[in-house]
């Protein structure tokens, strides 16, 4: 038996660490008071502007757009 840490994203159950599970493996799934922050999904440009802000972050001849693709 294995005990990880996930969360429900409002459709799906969210395994926040990478583990194998096989088809049709039981489960037990308990949900706790605890709630994580609200997590906003950032815009390509937030992106690139972040990578931007570090000439180290991207990698000479690479655009941060084909980076993060």
């Amino acid at each position: 038996m294995l005990a990880i840490n996930g969360y429900y994203d409002g459709t799906n159950y969210v395994a926040q660490e990478n583990i194998a599970i096989k088809p049709n493996q039981k489960v037990i799934i308990t949900v706790l008071d605890d709630f994580l922050p609200v997590r906003r999904k950032k815009s390509l440009s937030e992106i690139e502007s972040y990578m931007n802000a570090s000439s180290k972050s991207v990698p000479d001849g690479i655009s941060a757009v084909d980076y993060v693709r």
